[in-house]
């Protein structure tokens, strides 16, 4: 990832899904997770939104590997959040959770040496945890006719079997050599995951930017965040795009992210570990900043390790109601040591930034 002197920035790029197996350790976005350690995974209970209970859903991954140290020769960051756009508060992230995940470089389930990509090589998943066949994370139950079908919640499992699952659970428990379908997409999967894709990670070029107008860079983020799911917007009234665009702020700290966003516009993902936020407005952050609290498990400093995009709403078919799931930026803080202490998979911190003004109770 990020040298001390740069950012590095993140694209996106379609993939077929077998590339995007734990064992290539990717980033990416959307789909089921690619968890690192297959064995120790968070409880279903750890992953429901704070305020509908749901089970949140898989945003995105960030695999910042710290080979300084064997204990973080792999190392990936998850980023989940609740599909119910009522959730989504102002300046608020009570309806994401950040989990932080590392191995050393040997360990029970990679290989040494990187794997070559060969699409149908055999991964067994039989002797780690099952899980969901919708959502992809920890799956303490199962189907009870079939048997062979597993899910984290009994929201999946009725989902599940209002999308399809009624009709061909039959077939399944008749099958000899049905097996789990651990990292694909269902087509149960597809109504409530978001859109898969690779994220492609590269060096920020350090030229000065060209001369910008600000005005103009303004007008296409005000866009951006009406558009939320492309070729769509012409659907929306204008007293909702009203709304939409009522809190954009006119900052310094607004135009300086304008700026330096229009270098490479496509940008979802901003990775440097150990520096400073490109922060979207300066009326919402002050407090939130000193606000960041220290590692729970190892009572060490928290960083600012990397930043998800608004650009990323664009890519994901988020859908443009007003009350969808949205973002300014999302900041990610994480243990300045990468402890060992505590789970596999252990939780960070988070702050969500929006255009608006107005803060969350």
């Amino acid at each position: 990832m990020a040298s001390i002197t740069s950012v590095d920035l993140g694209f996106l790029e379609e993939k077929s899904s077998w590339l995007l197996h734990p064992k290539f350790f990717q980033s990416k976005v959307g789909g089921k997770p690619a968890w690192l350690d297959l064995k120790n995974l968070p409880n279903p209970q750890d992953l429901l939104c704070k305020k509908c209970d749901n089970p949140m859903i898989f945003l995105c991954q960030i695999y910042a590997s710290l080979e300084d140290s064997d204990d973080t020769f792999h190392r990936t960051i998850f980023l989940f959040v609740c599909r119910i756009g009522s959730c989504c508060r102002i300046n608020c992230s009570d309806n994401f959770i950040v989990l932080r995940c590392q191995l050393p470089r040997r360990n029970e389930f990679y290989s040494f040496n990187p794997s070559e990509e060969v699409e149908n090589e055999d991964f067994p998943m039989s002797n780690w945890p099952n899980l969901c066949d919708l959502c992809g994370i920890k799956a303490p139950s199962h189907c009870s006719k079939c048997k062979k079908t597993y899910y984290c919640t009994r929201t999946h499992q009725v989902l599940d079997w209002q999308k399809g699952h009624k009709q061909i659970c039959p077939e399944i428990q008749a099958s000899q050599t049905h097996k789990p379908n651990n990292f694909l997409v269902t087509n149960a999967g597809k109504s409530i995951l978001f859109k898969e894709w690779a994220l492609i990670v590269d060096e920020e070029d350090e030229e000065d930017p060209k001369d910008v107008d600000v005005n103009q860079e303004m007008d296409k983020l005000r866009k951006l965040m009406q558009e939320k799911k492309a070729g769509t917007l012409s659907n929306v009234s204008e007293d909702e795009l009203d709304q939409y665009t009522k809190d954009v702020p006119d900052d310094k700290v607004f135009n300086k992210f304008s700026k330096r966003v229009a270098r490479h516009p496509d940008q979802v993902l901003r990775y440097d570990r150990g520096g400073q936020p490109l922060w979207i407005t300066g009326k919402t952050t002050e407090a939130s900043i000193t606000d960041v609290p220290k590692c729970q498990y190892c009572n060490g400093d928290r960083q600012f390790e990397f930043q998800i995009m608004p650009q990323l709403l664009n890519f994901i078919d988020v859908g443009i109601e007003l009350n969808s799931i949205d973002w300014g930026v999302l900041a990610v803080y994480t243990c300045k040591s990468s402890c060992s202490q505590g789970p596999s998979y252990k939780q960070e911190f988070m702050i969500k930034q929006d255009l608006s003004t107005e803060q969350s109770l």
